[in-house]
C-alpha cells in the first residue's frame, strides 16, 4: 500500500456555515420507534463548532464503553481545524460547546438539492472524546465519539444501511471488497447512490487504504469489508472509518482502522467495542 503520510489528504468535512438549513431538532418524545433505524452507521450528522461554524459529517459505527452508547465519527468532524484533541497527548480542545445532531427522519443532504439540508434532527449528548490528523499527515490519528442519550436508547441501530452487517470487527486486506454508506455532497450528481462498494487497498495497525467513490460530507463513514453474491454486496466485518480524500472523488480514500480508534478512545478513559446488530 502506499506511504500514507506521504499522501495529497483532503479532510472531507462538509462546511455548513451560511447555508440554507431547513432541519428541525424536535424533543425525543416526538420521535416514533420507525424512526430508530436513523441513529447508528450512515447517519447524516449537523456538527456546531463555537467561533467555527456548523459542519456537515456521516457516523460511523455505534460503540459502547460500559452502560453508555457513543456514536462514531471523524475526529475531525467534532473539532476545530487548528485543534489536536480533546484528551491525551497534545490535548487542548475542550469540546463541552460542541453541538451534535443527528438527523432521525427525512433526511436529504446535498446530491441534486445542492446545499440544502432538510430532515428532522435529534440532538445528542457530549463529545466523549476527538483527535484529529496533524498537518504533517499522521493518517490514522482521526476519530471521535459522541454519547447517545439513554432516552435515544429504543432508537438507536447498529446496522449498516443496505449492506447489512458489522457481524463482527475486520482488517482491509489489498484487493478485497469494502462497503460504505456516507452523505457526500456529489450524491445524485457524480454518483448515484450513498451506499457505495469499493477496492480495499491494505492497512496496518492505524490506517487503511481504499479506492471508493467519496466526497465532501462522507467523513467519519463506517467501511466494512463486504462480500459479494447474485443479490448484491453484504457487509461482513467492521474495519475502519473514512477520514480523507486522496486525489479525485473517484480515487484514494484513506482512513483510521477500528483497532486504532479503540486505543485512541482509551485516551480519554474509554474502553470501546463496537455493538452489533
Amino acid at each position: 500500500m502506499p506511504a500514507l503520510a506521504n499522501a495529497a489528504e483532503v479532510r472531507p468535512r462538509l462546511n455548513l456555515t451560511g447555508r440554507l438549513d431547513a432541519t428541525r431538532t424536535i424533543p425525543a418524545a416526538l420521535v416514533t420507534p420507525t424512526m430508530a433505524e436513523n441513529i447508528g452507521p450512515g447517519s447524516h450528522l449537523l456538527i456546531d463548532i463555537p467561533n467555527e461554524g456548523t459542519f456537515g459529517c456521516t457516523a460511523n459505527f455505534v460503540w459502547a464503553s460500559g452502560n453508555t452508547r457513543y456514536l462514531g465519527a471523524a475526529g475531525h468532524c467534532f473539532i476545530p481545524a487548528s485543534a489536536t484533541a480533546t484528551h491525551g497527548p497534545g490535548a487542548n480542545y475542550n469540546a463541552s460547546g460542541v453541538v451534535v445532531r443527528v438527523c432521525v427522519s427525512n433526511c436529504s443532504f446535498g446530491g441534486e438539492t445542492g446545499f440544502t439540508v432538510t430532515g428532522n434532527l435529534v440532538q445528542l449528548g457530549a463529545v466523549a472524546y476527538a483527535r484529529q490528523t496533524a498537518a504533517s499527515g499522521d493518517i490514522g490519528n482521526d476519530f471521535g465519539v459522541v454519547a447517545i442519550p439513554s432516552s435515544f436508547a429504543p432508537l438507536v441501530r447498529a446496522s449498516m444501511p443496505v449492506f447489512g452487517g458489522p457481524t463482527g470487527t475486520d482488517t482491509v486486506t489489498q484487493g478485497e471488497l469494502v462497503c460504505h454508506y456516507g452523505n457526500g455532497v456529489v450524491v445524485g450528481e457524480t454518483f448515484a447512490t450513498m451506499a457505495r462498494v469499493g477496492v480495499g487497498g491494505g492497512s496496518n495497525q492505524a490506517s487503511w487504504t481504499g479506492v471508493l467513490a467519496a466526497a465532501p460530507g462522507d467523513s467519519g463513514s463506517a467501511v466494512e469489508t463486504c462480500d459479494a453474491d447474485a443479490t448484491g454486496a453484504h457487509g461482513r466485518g467492521a474495519a475502519g472509518i473514512l477520514t480523507h480524500l486522496g486525489v479525485s472523488d473517484q480515487g484514494v480514500v484513506f482512513g483510521t482502522t477500528v483497532a486504532r480508534a479503540i486505543a485512541m478512545a482509551s485516551e480519554a478513559g474509554l474502553a470501546l467495542s463496537i455493538v452489533l446488530p
